[in-house]
């Protein structure tokens, strides 16, 4: 007997831009998943100038265009969310009712997936984790709690959006490299699947998008600020194994 479909719809670094927001409305209604992601830099952090040349969404019309949207949607910061993300969560409590849901070095079952969403400790964070501190920025503090409480369950998808060091999927030397405590994290504990963000190019001029941490397959799909869309679709049938694609939507 087969076991129920699992489709999670993951993007990275939208930054504001409307031609990716555009996009991501369309994927959604083609692929149709059961719930999206966004793994960081969906805002983009005020007084910066903004990547690309298309034109900017404020974060309350960056919630009112996720509206468009049926699956549930989850959220994992970046670097570029901080005081911003004050303003997108009251937009989107007043068009939804309910607040956004975080995963900010926690845990989320999303059909028979279970989901670890990584924080980000560039920037400054604090208006994104809201008053709930993790007790600690190495990954031993917050991870070892949610490993105890769902074991196994912990170990299938994490988002992180800041890259694992060391990988084909981000410049070396460069302030977009990535963490060496998340790869730490990735050796220690083997997940499954790593789904990152926050190096936008070089994925793309490499021609690379996917690289191995022992046997933890980790993804980067890069990101063009201009479109198109890169994102990536991870299913699982049942309790079976995580499948990837990688997508791109105009």
């Amino acid at each position: 007997m087969h076991g129920t479909m699992s489709r999670i719809l993951i993007a990275t670094d939208l930054h504001q831009r409307a031609v990716l927001y555009d996009a991501l409305v369309k994927l959604a209604a083609e692929v149709k998943p059961d719930a999206i992601i966004l793994g960081g830099d969906f805002l983009h952090h005020t007084g910066l100038q903004p990547y690309g040349s298309t034109p900017q969404l404020t974060p309350t019309q960056c919630a009112e265009e996720l509206q468009a949207i049926a699956a549930q949607l989850l959220f994992v910061r970046g670097n570029h969310e901080d005081e911003n993300w004050f303003e997108f969560r009251d937009a989107w409590k007043s068009l939804r009712i309910s607040a956004p849901v975080r995963l900010n070095g926690s845990f989320s079952m999303i059909g028979g997936v279970g989901v670890v969403g990584f924080p980000c400790f560039m920037g400054y964070q604090q208006p994104f984790s809201e008053g709930e501190p993790l007790g600690g920025e190495h990954y031993q503090y917050w991870f070892r709690h949610l490993f105890a409480e769902h074991g196994g369950d912990a170990l299938r998808l994490w988002i992180m959006h800041e890259p694992p060091t060391g990988t084909q999927l981000s410049e070396a030397g460069s302030p977009v490299e990535g963490n060496a405590w998340w790869r730490d994290a990735i050796e220690e504990h083997q997940p499954e699947l790593v789904v990152c963000g926050h190096d936008h190019t070089t994925p793309l001029s490499r021609g690379v998008w996917l690289d191995q941490i022992g046997r933890t397959n980790v993804i980067n799909v890069g990101q063009n600020m201009d479109g198109p869309l890169h994102a990536t679709l991870v299913t699982c049938e049942g309790s079976g194994r995580l499948q990837f694609e990688k997508l791109v939507m105009a």
